[in-house]
């Protein structure tokens, strides 16, 4: 009697066993990064609630649904930033995401009770509300300000160049060039050569050749000039052209001129000056997306990562 027990109870143990075992198998591995696994079920799990995700960190989730890839991509991109930190001596504590949580309870005015009621109505766990805080601060009070805003830098012209482009109907809009004009006969150039015009100037400035019939070409530079002291013909074929390319052929005279911009600086009107700042705002945290996403893609290079999906 006492050997049939011991086989029953063996038997269990092989049992639950195999059901362990099982259950790990059914959860198929996601994707891998260095040491760490992550599985399908913790991307479901994710899948489930990130509208309560977005809300909490609307930085790292920008929208309502992810495929299972991106939400892989997601966690990828913790571990990327996490590693990162701490090789260069930044660790968030366990101390500092209680903190934090804290002060959000005070700012909203919530119990904790409250908080995890909150929390379950919109599928979430305290332990993952808890993850999802710490991710945040590594983003938000670490990565960005210490890692990726030094790499970006908006300039004056990228100001301007960008207000130009939002107002480009508007008649209003005044400029201040430096220029070289090119001059030639217009019985000395054919169809096919006036057409290829910008490409043979191109290559002019590069190597000082010109076709034999453009040899007599006249060069001027002109400096600082407004679009006050232009003929019409002159400023529109300007006002379409972008710095550091060349204009359309302009016939003024019986002779063609065409117009490289070397520089070309929007004269500062108040309405500009108004929304100067708010330009500039919008340009960086257009370049900082990119800047993040070259980061990323950069930095995993540097690591171990499988997809399994």
């Amino acid at each position: 009697m006492q050997h049939f027990f011991i086989t029953i109870f063996l038997l269990a143990g092989i049992s639950l066993s195999a059901q362990a075992a099982s259950s790990k198998l059914l959860d198929k591995i996601a994707a891998i990064v260095d040491d760490n696994i992550i599985t399908l079920s913790q991307v479901k799990r994710i899948q489930s609630n990130v509208p309560a995700r977005r809300s909490i960190s609307p930085m790292i989730y920008t929208k309502n649904k992810y495929s299972k890839k991106e939400v892989i991509k997601i966690i990828i991109n913790k571990y990327l930033i996490r590693n990162y930190l701490q090789t260069v001596g930044y660790v968030i504590s366990d101390e500092q995401v209680d903190s934090q949580i804290k002060q959000t309870e005070k700012r909203l005015r919530l119990t904790r009770p409250q908080l995890l009621d909150f929390l379950k109505s919109n599928k979430m766990s305290f332990q993952e509300y808890f993850q999802l805080t710490k991710e945040t601060i590594e983003y938000m009070s670490l990565f960005l300000p210490r890692v990726i805003v030094p790499l970006v830098s908006i300039s004056e012209y990228e100001i301007k160049n960008f207000y130009y482009k939002k107002n480009a109907n508007n008649k209003t809009l005044s400029f201040r060039y430096t220029l070289n004009d090119f001059s030639f006969p217009r019985k000395k150039i054919s169809k096919k050569d006036l057409g290829n015009i910008k490409n043979i100037l191109a290559n002019f400035q590069i190597t000082g050749n010109l076709p034999s019939k453009l040899q007599d070409i006249e060069t001027n530079v002109i400096s600082d000039v407004t679009e006050d002291g232009l003929l019409p013909l002159i400023k529109k074929a300007l006002k379409k052209t972008n710095e550091g390319s060349f204009t359309n052929p302009v016939l003024l005279n019986d002779e063609f001129h065409v117009f490289f911009i070397k520089k070309k600086d929007l004269v500062a009107s108040e309405k500009f000056l108004q929304v100067k700042k708010q330009i500039e705002a919008e340009l960086k945290e257009i370049k900082i997306k990119s800047v993040v996403n070259s980061w990323f893609d950069r930095e995993q290079t540097k690591h171990f990562v499988k997809y399994n999906l």
